[in-house]
């Protein structure tokens, strides 16, 4: 019967059959399409990025960054071409190829350097990271010579950063150094990837949004051994912001080389202005070792050190202002009107109160001394009066006046506020109540009291201005490339100083008798042909009787700071200036010949040495 239908029906023997293999080829056929359409449409860009990338390198391109000059131009850091040795992981095959043929060129352990290589997957498969920075030409030529086989090697040309003048001012430019594993959250925001420098202290922290520019990219292509064989696009970086500081590098320095101490910290400001024209903190470091990156050894060396080299001293060292800080007190007195200029008390060589002794430096006293005479000698005994007619609250509110116990504002990291005690001050940390032998320490600068060198430049800064306390700056414009002058520093009056200028008056012709008197305590700070007007210090690092030691006698840590404050404000050029010597004895003995030669250096004339 089947074979009937077959010659004689053929359509109605075939027909299912044939129905059934096309819904089976349609169906097939719609599968087909569905997937095509599915690994064309859904999934083709992301097969198409897989197959680019296997010909394809994205390179990144990095932006010169920024140089940074002194006020006249002069070149204080910048760049230089460097190699580096990099690998790209999604073209790593044989990791233990590179090992053995690199290794030792670069002189990194092998577990060291596969250990890095580890770390690298943590970046997109087809970027460069780098293994080692700054590879000498030697090293270049070597690993070009064992390494043209293999695939993922990569020697890239970046920029290093160069600081020309080494050591000079090092806490001021700043550190740089590479994205920490903490940092990194929050610098990826910004651009930043894993073995990416970017600024860690002083200017090069502050200013790094102006200073590291843009990076652009290129995308290569390559064969198979890694080749490159055309450029499919690029995008040109953009030159970081040129940053121009306000300080004098010349001034600078000469500055830190008469600086022969071993610790301590010059401040010099423009009082009218507020620029800084120098600022040295010693000891100090070759900011170069930080460029690419400092060694284990180094970085020990520098953070054992008892002398604490990286520390900024202007902005973080805290001192006891000790007998500079009588300018407070002595303006206090006459603003307060507790005292007139020609008002006298006896200096006996001590003074008794609650059963304290408390000395003067002169120990067979100075006898009736006037402001005058109390500020040109530096008599404790006057001060400690004044002390007690003001008290401890008003003491406090002109030193806040004058701008201690709070930041300046320079615009450099952590600066330290230090710090103006008073009685609420007191109760509120220490649960105690406030001693009259307390307010005696204060009104000569001494007990709690601290305050950092550029706290003590403003003050000064602000007595040679007429009381107008400003807000320094360090930085005197800033300069794009592409957009010209970003930034351009105008001086910012804080506030002034609601003083009578008959108490300014006083207070400076008392100043400038210290340095110009034959008994004035800075009298070796004279340059013949300028007018200084100043305050000594001598701090006490201890309580102890070190007055009636000899220096040599005392152990170095224990020796008292010396500290001198300046300023010259009756030429077009004027500079208000602080000299702290650590553990350097008198204030007049060691910090004055300093500010000498300074100031003779400032206005060009000879130093002829202290009288």
């Amino acid at each position: 019967m089947s074979d009937f239908l077959r010659r004689e029906h053929p359509a109605e023997y075939f027909g299912p059959r044939i129905r059934i293999a096309v819904a089976i080829i349609v169906f097939c056929m719609g599968i087909f399409l569905v997937k095509l359409w599915y690994l064309q449409l859904i999934e083709g860009e992301s097969y198409d990025e897989m197959s680019r990338n296997n010909r394809v390198r994205s390179v990144r391109l990095p932006a010169s960054r920024g140089k940074i000059l002194d006020c006249n131009g002069r070149v204080l850091a910048e760049n230089s071409p460097s190699f580096t040795f990099s690998i790209i992981p999604g073209e790593l095959e044989n990791v233990q190829d590179v090992l053995e043929r690199c290794s030792s060129t670069l002189g990194i352990p092998q577990e060291k350097m596969r250990g890095l290589i580890e770390r690298s997957r943590a970046v997109p498969r087809f970027m460069s990271y780098p293994i080692k920075k700054n590879i000498s030409l030697e090293e270049v030529s070597l690993i070009k010579s064992r390494s043209t086989d293999l695939k993922g090697v990569l020697l890239e040309i970046k920029p290093l950063r160069l600081y020309p003048l080494g050591e000079t001012l090092c806490h001021v430019l700043g550190t740089m150094g590479e994205v920490s594993a903490d940092e990194l959250p929050k610098a990826a925001k910004l651009g930043y990837r894993t073995g990416d420098v970017l600024g860690k202290t002083g200017i090069e922290k502050e200013y790094d949004t102006y200073l590291r520019g843009e990076e652009g990219w290129e995308e290569i292509e390559i064969d198979a051994k890694g080749r490159q064989l055309a450029t499919y696009s690029r995008n040109l970086p953009r030159a970081g912001a040129d940053v121009v500081l306000t300080v004098d590098a010349d001034l600078q320095k000469y500055s830190e080389e008469v600086f022969m101490h071993r610790a301590g910290s010059i401040v010099a400001v423009d009082p009218d202005s507020g620029r800084i024209l120098a600022m040295v903190s010693k000891p100090g470091f070759d900011l170069n070792l930080f460029s690419p990156s400092i060694t284990d050894r180094q970085w020990k060396r520098l953070t054992n050190d008892p002398l604490h080299p990286l520390e900024n001293r202007s902005t973080r060292g805290l001192y006891s202002p000790a007998s500079a800080f009588k300018i407070v007190t002595a303006t206090a007195a006459l603003a307060e009107k507790v005292v007139t200029p020609d008002q006298k008390f006896n200096c006996a060589g001590k003074l008794e109160l609650a059963g304290q002794s408390f000395r003067c430096w002169n120990h067979n006293g100075h006898g009736a001394v006037s402001l005058r005479r109390a500020i040109v000698e530096s008599c404790d005994i006057y001060f400690y009066e004044l002390g007690r007619l003001l008290g401890a609250d008003r003491i406090a509110k002109y030193a806040a006046l004058f701008g201690l116990g709070k930041p300046t504002g320079l615009g450099l990291p952590h600066e330290l506020p230090g710090l103006v005690p008073s009685p609420v001050w007191k109760s509120r940390n220490y649960g105690d109540s406030w001693k009259d032998g307390e307010t005696l320490n204060l009104a000569i600068g001494q007990g709690y009291l601290v305050a950092t060198p550029i706290q003590l430049a403003m003050m000064t800064a602000a007595v040679a201005n007429g009381g107008k306390l400003l807000k320094p700056a360090i930085v005197r414009r800033v300069e794009s490339p592409e957009k010209g002058v970003v930034f351009d520093h105008e001086p910012v009056v804080r506030w002034t100083i609601p003083l009578d200028p008959g108490v300014l008056d006083s207070l400076r012709s008392a100043m400038t008798a210290v340095v110009s008197e034959s008994k004035g305590t800075g009298r070796r700070a004279r340059v013949p042909g300028i007018n200084i007007a100043a305050k000594t210090g001598t701090s006490q690092v201890i309580r102890d009787n070190q007055m009636i030691k000899e220096s040599e006698q005392i152990p170095y840590h224990e020796r008292t700071h010396a500290i001198f404050v300046a300023y010259v404000d009756d030429r077009p050029r004027k500079i208000a200036l602080v000299v702290i010597v650590e553990h350097g004895g008198g204030g007049g003995m060691s910090a004055g010949p300093v500010a000498r030669k300074i100031l003779a250096r400032y206005y060009g004339l000879p130093d002829r040495g202290g009288l």
